[in-house]
């Protein structure tokens, strides 16, 4: 028979069983009848003659079994009745089914979650079409091999990369602030100009209209205008009629064509877009380049094409490029995969820890259970059972229970997938979705598989043994013997191990975090807005009117006065990028009378003269410069306790002279001051403050006045009251009572908001409230393995410890009886835990970027475990002490 003639013939016994029972049936009735007639013909009565054909032929029920084995259905059968069974067990024993599929809902539950998250976050994170052909071509600099940095082309270059044979689509952006006029007062956004081809290279439809198009380009550019979703419901309040309108950007109307779908939203690396506009409209803007590489092409043929073409950009535009360089072409999930990565694979590692503790309490309570099925798998023995339909029903009782705690489990997988996100949303692609998808499911499927397999296999194997038989002859239950001794001792300690590398791992977490935000931050982060001002430089008016340095200090600080003059600002600072705890740039200085040295470098940080009293940063030496210093911008600096430390230990540093070649521009819009990398004289010396990332030293620090290289743009620490957000209107009027159409750029925050969204701080958080979760889990697994065990222990040797009393035995003799063996087993995996804990401890400090949080909280988390080890024994074994004998004889 072939296989498609198989495989009708099954279709058609399960599809219509009824009807081919029926026609069996009727087949059956005839071969009788047929019988009967030849019987009576033969001389025999017809009573007799149809009893004798039934008994030749065979009742129906046996025919129809035989024909079904026949055709390949008899396993099917089989396996439908172990699973009726393995459901009415389950039912039966509501204590036990419940504790055994809450186990492995727990695992597989956390296991479908991170394995969703991860798939959200690092496997297929962007909504694009073949998001994994699109790259982001960077420069690496020769000398700083580990700073990597994008590139911008001209309109000419662009057309130039397009053509290369390796590229499939390239696209074309840019991004700039913009404001939104018409209003009463001016908002600010992030507009991306993206090249016409940016529909067909995303792939993505919008939810409302369409994407940029070719068509887009015509006349020099379309006034046409794409939203952003966020800014659709936060402008527009998610009114679907927004399609159409006119939205006035820099006192231009644009024509409102498209809504893209939460879950675009490019670029997350430089900048989310609040508005996507048509590049055409920005004929003198630079094109920072995303390219599609064509199918079947490699990186490495791409990237050696395309490092050609990039430095021969380089000699037409060598501002734009470092001395020595070399292109790489980075996929667009790695920036992400190297912050985020090893974090979710660490957790990933983490909760399998959870899946195997949970596989191993399943496995120690049906190996426990099995003691009360001894009989019932003895005569089953004794009836003809071979050990593999033992085996096999089992198994099927084991994965009942794998997939309903499955089917649980992914039911919590999706809240689980989510917590993360909303622990720490930055650290994650804005675009990430978790979602319960296909391979989600295949993987969920694989994982309750496995796991039925893994905790199933060895109790099945160990209670179908062929010396079972001998059960039958016994009516004392006891748990299984030497061998099943052995199995439950091996998964106890299974169990505390796991649960102790768990916890130590998570201990080391929580460590972690509680430095980092212990970290003396040596400023006052609090009531404290940092807002940023662009100006509109590309406004002609603007432009010139702001162009000078002189001219644009008096402009920002005629802001800032007005800024002052708010009721409740208490001081108003400004600097250039700078970022608490990430500040400054890192440059080459030179110390006047000394022989400079290749490591003399320090954090050049552009502050005004009331930045240091806004923050409240105390002042340890000398002074702070004055108005008109700031004016200046040159002659004088100040400096950190770090940099005093290390290049002043033996000295005061006030006086010192120092000089910052590279402290010079020739960017067309920054207005330096004439002496910029003149010499100047430490007046004052500050207290430190974070400046490479919390957790890190202080490097050190030198402080120059804003206005020593003024860019079109500035930051206002604004201190106040109460809550810095809450000044947010009375601040936008303030600012455009200097200019109307000036606006606070986009993304303005409280200084303890930036530290919440600090990366490292972040990610810390997101170790120590997960691992300490799943360490939770892990330890509630493992203690409610151990006090199952204990309890059926104590349940079959009731009439043993019975008859021990009665024979004098005491109370603590019965106890340690009864707690020996599971204490001893706890005892050694946790040994082996300690010891696998202290060798992995290196690797788990690197992978949490944390070497000092090695061996964190072991030697309290191992007490913990120990302890409530101990109590899960004790407390059931407890009840065996306290067991009248007679009571106990009883039970016999």
């Amino acid at each position: 028979m072939s296989v498609f003639a198989r495989v009708r013939t099954w279709w058609k016994a399960v599809a219509h069983r009824e009807s081919v029972r029926q026609q069996v049936e009727t087949e059956l009735e005839f071969h009788i009848e047929a019988r009967a007639e030849d019987l009576i013909r033969c001389g025999l009565s017809e009573d007799v003659a149809w009893r004798l054909a039934r008994a030749e032929i065979g009742r129906p029920d046996n025919q129809n079994e035989i024909y079904r084995s026949a055709i390949g259905l008899r396993l099917f059968d089989e396996v439908g009745g172990d699973l009726r069974y393995g459901l009415r067990r389950l039912l039966r024993n509501p204590a036990f089914s419940a504790v055994a599929v809450s186990s492995l809902a727990i695992g597989i539950g956390a296991t479908t979650a991170m394995f969703s998250l991860i798939y959200a976050v690092l496997l297929h994170p962007f909504p694009y079409a073949n998001a994994n052909r699109i790259v982001n071509p960077v420069i690496v600099n020769e000398e700083h091999p580990k700073a990597l940095t994008w590139f911008a082309m001209t309109r000419s270059q662009f057309t130039t990369l397009s053509n290369a044979n390796c590229i499939e689509s390239l696209l074309g952006f840019s991004g700039a602030n913009a404001e939104i006029t018409g209003g009463a007062l001016p908002e600010d956004v992030f507009a991306v100009y993206l090249t016409e081809n940016a529909g067909s290279f995303f792939g993505v439809h919008p939810l409302l209209g369409r994407n940029i198009q070719p068509s887009d380009a015509q006349g020099g550019g379309q006034a046409e205008v794409v939203l952003n979703y966020r800014f659709w419901e936060r402008h527009y309040h998610g009114d679907r009629a927004a399609i159409g309108r006119t939205l006035q950007v820099n006192h231009r109307n644009y024509t409102i064509i498209g809504v893209m779908p939460r879950a675009f939203a490019f670029n997350d690396t430089v900048g989310v877009g609040d508005i996507y506009l048509p590049h055409s409209l920005e004929p003198n803007s630079v094109y920072i380049p995303w390219i599609k590489i064509r199918r079947g092409v490699s990186l490495a043929k791409s990237d050696a094409e395309l490092g050609a073409i990039v430095h021969q950009f380089a000699r037409e535009t060598p501002q734009h490029f470092p001395k020595e360089f070399h292109l790489q072409l980075q996929s667009i999930v790695v920036p992400y995969q190297q912050h985020t990565g090893r974090t979710l694979y660490l957790l990933l590692a983490g909760v399998l820890l959870v899946l195997l503790i949970g596989c191993a309490n399943c496995s120690v309570l049906l190996l426990a259970r099995g003691a009360a099925r001894r009989h019932e798998l003895a005569m089953r023995r004794a009836l003809g059972a071979s050990r593999w339909r033992i085996v096999r029903q089992l198994m099927v009782e084991a994965l009942v229970i794998s997939f309903t705690g499955a089917a649980l489990g992914v039911a919590a997988s999706w809240w689980l997938a989510e917590l993360p996100m909303r622990l720490a949303r930055s650290s994650f692609p804005a675009e990430s979705v978790v979602r319960i998808n296909l391979p989600i499911l295949a993987f969920s499927v694989a994982v309750a598989l496995t796991c039925g397999i893994l905790f199933g296999l060895a109790p099945a194997l160990s209670l179908s043994r062929p010396g079972l038989a001998s059960a039958i002859q016994s009516t004392v239950h006891r748990i299984p013997g030497q061998h099943g001794h052995r199995k439950l001792n091996v998964l106890i300690g299974a169990q505390a191990a796991f649960t102790l590398l768990l916890m130590a791992t998570g201990a080391m977490a929580i460590g972690s975090f509680l430095r980092v935000t212990h970290i003396p931050l040596g400023y006052n982060p609090h009531h404290v807005l940092n807002a940023g001002i662009m100006t509109h430089f590309t406004d002609p008016a603007v432009g010139v009117a702001t162009k000078s340095r002189t001219s644009r200090t008096a402009y920002f600080e005629q802001i800032r006065q007005r800024i002052a003059s708010v009721p409740g600002v208490l001081s108003v600072g400004i600097s250039i990028d700078v970022y608490p705890p990430y500040s400054g740039s890192e440059q080459k200085f030179e110390m006047l009378g000394r022989s400079s040295a290749q490591d003399q470098d320090a954090r050049v940080l552009e502050v005004g003269q009331n930045f240091h009293s806004t923050l409240q940063i105390p002042l340890r030496n000398g002074r702070i410069w004055d108005e008109t210093e700031n004016q200046r911008g040159d002659g004088v600096a100040v400096v950190n306790h770090a940099f005093a430390e290390r290049y002043a230990p033996q000295e005061n540093p006030v006086g010192l002279q120092i000089r910052l070649p590279d402290l010079v521009s020739h960017a067309p819009l920054v207005a330096d001051s004439p002496a910029s990398a003149g010499w100047r004289t430490i007046i004052g010396v500050v207290g430190d403050i974070p400046d490479d990332g919390l957790g890190r030293p202080v490097l050190p620090a030198v402080y120059v006045p804003y206005t020593t290289m003024l860019p079109p743009y500035a930051q206002f620490n604004i201190r106040t009251k109460g809550n810095p957000l809450s000044y947010m209107h009375a601040l936008r009027g303030a600012v455009a009572s200097v200019a109307s159409d000036q606006q606070i750029s986009r993304g303005a925050s409280s200084l303890d908001s930036v530290l919440a969204h600090d990366p490292q701080w972040s990610r810390q958080r997101l170790f120590s409230i997960l691992f300490g979760t799943f360490s939770a889990m892990a330890l509630l697994l493992a203690l409610v393995g151990i006090f199952s065990v204990v309890s059926y222990s104590v349940e079959q040797r009731t009439s043993e410890f019975g008859i021990r009393m009665a024979l004098g035995a005491s109370r603590t003799h019965i106890l340690w009886m009864a707690a020996r063996t599971i204490v001893v087993s706890a005892a050694a995996g946790i040994a082996v835990g300690v010891i696998t804990d202290l060798s992995l401890s290196r690797i788990l400090g690197q992978w949490m970027n944390n070497q000092s949080a090695r061996g964190d909280g072991l030697f309290a988390v191992t007490l913990l475990l120990a302890v409530c080890a101990v109590a899960a024994c004790l407390i059931p074994a407890g009840r065996a002490a306290t067991i009248h004998p007679v009571d106990a004889l009883r039970t016999e």
